[in-house]
């Protein structure tokens, strides 16, 4: 039975075509409910991006910054550099083999605590056990309740935290298991976006597993979903597993 499950799966492939795309819209009632409605790629709506009403830096490395204080992490060769200013003063640290959190920031009116740190030689955001790694310099805005990265075509900006995305990419059923906590942030076409390897999963009675991967780009800025890559059929038959 296994065999036959598996050529049925196998024998759609030759019907694929090209990998499709689906935007999601996040809707945040007033009680502070995330819904997410799934669209599909003939729809066109002008989403929004959604702004951080207040986030306070709990700590920069060995120091606590000031409440209105702008906290940058950058890279230039071997050497990183953590860079606090305020009203009063500008002060860099270098942060090279600094083992530990170096920027520890917390979001309101619903608490979300997000670090900063190293792996890999790349900046690491990390919130829930979800962490998003990126070449990008990384400045956080205490005044402003901005966070962003500097990229090749200029400064970009995160309203979409690292596990608030992978909700984003899981809610939309179309990948329904992640691949690795680990993720990425990129740029590409101009936009920022989380880079997720997630997988669907068919089970069938729960005897058998078929396991596609799925690579999901979720927008840093919006939480919409910037595209798929998978094979195209996946959406026809998908809702027959939901």
């Amino acid at each position: 039975m296994k065999q036959i499950l598996a050529l049925i799966i196998i024998s759609l492939l030759f019907f694929s075509g090209p990998v499709s795309t689906y935007a999601s819209l996040l809707v945040v009632e007033d009680n502070g409910e995330i819904i997410w409605n799934v669209l599909s790629e003939e729809t066109s709506v002008d989403l929004g991006i959604p702004r951080h009403s207040y986030i306070e830096v709990k700590r920069a490395a060995e120091t606590q910054p000031p409440q209105s204080s702008v906290v940058k992490l950058t890279r230039e060769n071997d050497k990183v550099s953590l860079v606090v200013s305020s009203d009063s003063e500008t002060r860099e640290l270098d942060v090279t083999n600094w083992n530990e959190t170096l920027v520890e920031i917390e979001e309101r009116p619903e608490t979300q605590r997000l670090t900063i740190g190293m792996k890999d030689n790349k900046f690491k955001l990390q919130q829930r056990g979800i962490s998003a790694l990126t070449d990008f310099p990384v400045s956080v805005d205490s005044k402003k309740a901005q966070l962003s990265v500097q990229t090749t075509t200029g400064e970009k900006f995160i309203s979409i935290f690292p596990y608030q995305a992978t909700e984003a990419a899981l809610r939309t059923k179309i990948v329904n298991r992640l691949e690795s906590t680990q993720i990425e942030i990129i740029e590409k076409e101009s936009k920022l976006q989380y880079l997720i390897h997630a997988q669907k999963v068919f089970n069938f009675f729960d005897v058998y597993e078929y396991v596609i991967p799925i690579t999901t780009y979720i927008s840093a800025s919006t939480g919409e979903v910037l595209g798929l890559e998978g094979p195209g059929w996946l959406k026809y038959i998908s809702f027959l597993f939901t």
